[in-house]
């Protein structure tokens, strides 16, 4: 509940002597932040790529086209841990506003190995992003599942789904462990919201059911629900959120 509470209101129970001066300066600071985040499939970078929040985490850039669109997006940083430029792991990258934000750490597992004609190796890649006005840390974790696992054709996909699954909330859980407000993005590929602990799932406004693109929060830190943009070009809705931690 601290983390929702305003500045101003933080000063007066202060004031009263109803909260311990220390800790204060960090729950003022939490309070101060709000964050745009967003998710978007880019079918293999033929997508237009859009500056839909202050930080955002993308599928499929899988293409030097879509490297090229990414690198031509004005005044935002990325993250792409791979080593070549088509490397998979480029594949979901992030991007945030370096006028900003700060990237103070980050990290990319590997969830399985790829099959030609199934699938490419999938990864969960993250960043540590601090703001640069407040000093708050949030930190952001952008994935993406194997596809046809759950639509009836391809069953025996489930077990590598499954096993991305785990390794994403483990990653989740090992941030939060750091004390660390935690966005989660991306395509899951299953139209059905995770039990992913300390984490609420956002539901997208005027959207029934779950859609296969998705946004996490840590409990307590979304100020509303998701909300649908358009496909720029995609075969998958781009998807933004708030956040205030």
């Amino acid at each position: 509940m601290l983390h929702l509470l305003s500045s101003a209101f933080l000063g007066l129970l202060l004031s009263l002597g109803l909260l311990p001066s220390n800790g204060s300066e960090r729950m003022e600071t939490l309070a101060a932040t709000t964050t745009t985040v967003a998710t978007h499939n880019t079918l293999y970078g033929q997508a237009t790529f859009k500056p839909l929040a202050d930080v955002i985490g993308w599928q499929e850039v899988s293409t030097n086209e879509g490297h090229g669109k990414l690198d031509a997006l004005e005044y935002y940083d990325h993250f792409r841990p791979g080593e070549g430029r088509l490397d998979a792991r480029n594949s979901i990258a992030i991007s945030w506003r370096k006028n900003k934000y700060e990237n103070t750490g980050d990290g990319s597992r590997l969830t399985h190995g790829g099959e030609a004609g199934v699938t490419p190796s999938r990864f969960v890649n993250w960043v540590v992003l601090k703001n640069k006005d407040t000093g708050a840390k949030l930190a952001f974790v952008n994935t993406h599942y194997i596809s046809g696992a759950w639509n009836g054709e391809h069953p025996e996909r489930q077990e590598r789904w499954r096993t991305h699954n785990t390794v994403v909330r483990e990653v989740v859980a090992d941030l939060l462990s750091r004390g660390l407000s935690v966005v989660l993005v991306g395509d899951f590929n299953r139209a059905l919201s995770q039990d992913i602990p300390g984490m609420n799932h956002l539901r997208t406004a005027g959207v029934d059911g779950v859609p296969i693109d998705q946004i996490y929060v840590t409990r307590g830190i979304g100020t509303g629900p998701a909300e649908r943009l358009e496909k720029y070009g995609s075969d998958h809705f781009a998807y933004t959120a708030t956040v205030a931690y």
